[in-house]
């Protein structure tokens, strides 16, 4: 039997299926007693016919793990990078909105839950889920359907658009605000980091990035204020990992900058330079430790102290901290 040809593949047609793909039994194996499955062949010189027949041992050799390869169109700095996972700026981001966010029993919980702790005045909740996706450059009609179906639900790709979903549910009659919560951008998440790996490995280098934020839209009788509107977003992430979206993300560079290392002048006004940046940074000390870091700075270690070893400090003396 003659074998057609083999040529390698792009992702895309892997995945939609436009290039037929072929199974088939490897004749010429090696046969090792630690590797075998044993079962029933019929007919143990026709490879591509079982029966479960009284007949000879069946016996299976293991094939060796798919290694992974680079194929040319890949730049080589990709592969020595660990397989390109190294984020690079993003100089687009693109947005996909899919639904539902949360089922409709956990929408009906949460609508309950809203309205006791923010306003009656709130009488419907819809949700969905945006995928804020980085791109170092433009991607082809292609990729772009590899993404869609990365990204789509298998039963349901209708689920899946590039425009809001909560925009088109407005209705007349009634008061809507749109509130958007996501992770903070000063740092990747790990959902990210594996979101990325996944594209990548689909062909999809162009992708660097990657977060989901949640979007919920809240239908009330009379118009929410601000801070009801703030209570409500309260009650959906999380403050020390994720923050609101005034707006839809057009990039995920941030304008916050580090504080600046600064030396606290203990060495000149003594211990009351600590007392004004404990209550300033918010430390916690008592008067045991303002006492032994005065001592500490100036008769041992004779220098003054940064604003960040102060801060070091303060997390050292906490009680999660101690062995």
């Amino acid at each position: 039997m003659k074998m057609a040809g083999v040529r390698e593949i792009t992702a895309a047609e892997f995945l939609q299926g436009t290039t037929g793909q072929t199974l088939f039994l490897q004749r010429n194996y090696s046969i090792k007693p630690s590797n075998l499955l044993w079962g029933k062949l019929c007919n143990p010189s026709r490879m591509g016919y079982m029966s479960n027949t009284k007949g000879a041992p069946l016996r299976c050799s293991s094939r060796p793990q798919p290694k992974a390869m680079a194929s040319g169109n890949v730049p080589t700095s990709l592969v020595n990078e660990e397989l390109g996972l190294v984020e690079k700026p993003a100089q687009e981001v693109v947005h996909f909105y899919r639904i539902p966010l949360i089922q409709e029993s956990a929408n009906e919980e949460l609508l309950k839950s809203v309205q006791t702790k923010v306003s009656n005045q709130i009488v419907g909740l819809k949700t969905e889920q945006c995928f804020n996706i980085g791109l170092a450059s433009k991607i082809s009609s292609e990729k772009l359907s590899t993404l869609k179906w990365i990204l789509g639900e298998t039963y349901e790709p209708e689920n899946l658009a590039t425009e809001s979903f909560l925009v088109k549910k407005r209705q007349e009659g009634l008061n809507t605000v749109i509130v958007e919560v996501g992770p903070r951008l000063s740092f990747t998440t790990a959902w990210s980091s594996n979101a990325v790996s996944i594209c990548q490995s689909c062909g999809l280098t162009e992708v660097t990035r990657m977060e989901r934020s949640r979007r919920y839209l809240l239908y009330s009788k009379g118009a929410l204020q601000e801070h009801q509107i703030n209570e409500f977003a309260a009650m959906v992430h999380d403050r020390m990992t994720e923050c609101v979206y005034g707006q839809r993300l057009a990039s995920f560079g941030t304008s916050v900058a580090p504080e600046e290392v600064r030396f606290v002048p203990v060495i000149e006004r003594g211990r009351k330079a600590l007392e004004e940046i404990n209550q300033e940074m918010g430390l916690a000390f008592d008067e045991q430790d303002l006492q032994y870091y005065t001592r500490l700075f100036v008769e041992d270690i004779k220098r003054n102290p940064t604003n960040v070893e102060l801060f070091d400090m303060a997390q050292s003396n906490s009680e999660h901290s101690r062995c």
